[in-house]
């Protein structure tokens, strides 16, 4: 790997991306005690995480197709701004419904962070892009990881407000860095928006790997939603008794799984999409059924996190690989499809998942994981079997 492929640029991105997309997770290792102070059930306060993977889906829908048809510098300068804006209307509510007004916003426009990917997987050479693509996850899934427990120690030591009012003033420096540094990128055509939105069905249609690829991203995220969601409410009381940093802290285990994505992207450019993505369903599987014995012993729940943070690491690098190679003039569109799935399957995850929760206990939760990650397995076979031309250029060699 060539030192050169890591420039300046990229890593301003990939700071950039952890910022913005770490705001819409600072909720979760919060749930109880967001509770607590806001006086609302813990059902009640579970909306701000699901509306937040809501909101980000609708982002990626409306408007990261924006990409194609305006200049980018722009409009992402516009939609982090915005996007900060949220955070801090989070930080200083002072009931549940200004609190989910902030979060709609932040997940709305923090969608900006799935702009930068594209744009960096077009600049970078093309056997160089899964290592590109990689790095820049590895940048999101160390900012979703560090907001967490940066959340859990804030709210230990201040309040659970203080996180909020502190990222959002970050992401405004971040904002301007990132525009002053960007150069100029001219829409890749001259179109309308509603006949942009228009094209997007028509891809999805069209492109059977597209969607296949979206079905199988948003099925792995919405089994990890479950175990951000129902987090801590298993270790918050008896007989763990966690505190909501120790809770946040827990969650670096993950970083194992961001130092993956990058590692796997090495992987994805020659070849081995399929191979990572079959190993990674069947560690999902892995996952879920070692979490089902945490009850048992506190380390099952330690591997069990580690192997599904570095599953989703490595493939959802695996599908934006793939899915920025199907396209040379619509890669926003088409990473707006992926990226809608992915975090619809998020919203899914975060729902049902509480809702095992309160009716059935850890141990439904992780039935119904178990269940989403199955089902991420067989279309992963299905794919393989369905493009059989990757798998020949791995034999060869």
């Amino acid at each position: 790997m060539k030192s050169s492929v890591y420039t300046p640029t990229i890593i301003l991105m990939a700071v950039s991306i952890g910022i913005c997309a770490g705001g819409n997770y600072f909720s979760q290792p919060l749930i109880h005690s967001m509770s607590l102070d806001l006086k609302q059930s813990e059902t009640n306060i579970a909306l701000v995480p699901t509306l937040a993977q809501a909101a980000y889906a609708c982002g990626l829908l409306f408007l990261m197709p924006l990409g194609d048809i305006v200049e980018k510098r722009r409009l992402l300068f516009i939609m982090m701004l915005l996007a900060a804006s949220g955070l801090l209307i989070s930080g200083f509510s002072s009931n549940l419904y200004i609190l989910l007004f902030g979060t709609v916003i932040t997940g709305l426009f923090s969608s900006s962070a799935q702009l930068m990917i594209p744009l960096a997987a077009s600049l970078a050479p093309i056997n160089s892009s899964g290592r590109i693509v990689g790095f820049l996850i590895s940048g999101l899934m160390l900012g979703i990881l560090l907001a967490r427990s940066l959340a859990g120690l804030l709210s230990s030591l201040f309040s659970w407000h203080i996180i909020y009012i502190i990222c959002g003033v970050i992401l405004l420096i971040t904002t301007f860095i990132l525009y002053r540094n960007l150069g100029r990128f001219p829409p890749e055509k001259n179109d309308r928006y509603l006949h942009t939105m228009q094209t997007l069905w028509q891809i999805f249609l069209t492109s059977k790997r597209l969607r296949i690829r979206a079905y199988i991203g948003g099925l792995t995220f919405a089994g990890i939603s479950i175990m951000f969601t129902t987090m801590s409410l298993l270790l918050a009381p008896e007989p763990y008794h966690f505190s909501d940093f120790t809770i946040g802290l827990f969650g670096l285990v993950g970083i194992i799984g961001a130092v993956l994505a990058n590692f796997s992207g090495k992987f994805i450019d020659q070849g081995y999409t399929h191979h990572i993505s079959i190993l990674c369903g069947l560690g999902l599987i892995l996952s879920w059924f070692l979490f089902a014995f945490t009850t048992y012993h506190f380390i099952f729940y330690i591997i069990a996190t580690v192997t599904i943070y570095s599953s989703l690491s490595a493939i959802h690098v695996t599908n934006q690989s793939i899915v920025y190679k199907l396209s040379n003039q619509a890669k926003s569109r088409f990473n707006a499809i992926y990226m809608t799935g992915y975090f619809l399957g998020a919203s899914l995850g975060t729902t049902t998942g509480i809702y095992a929760w309160r009716h059935f206990g850890w141990l439904g939760a992780c039935c119904l994981g178990m269940f989403y990650a199955i089902c991420c397995l067989i279309l992963c076979i299905y794919d393989a079997k369905q493009n059989p031309d990757i798998i020949k250029s791995i034999r060869h060699d």
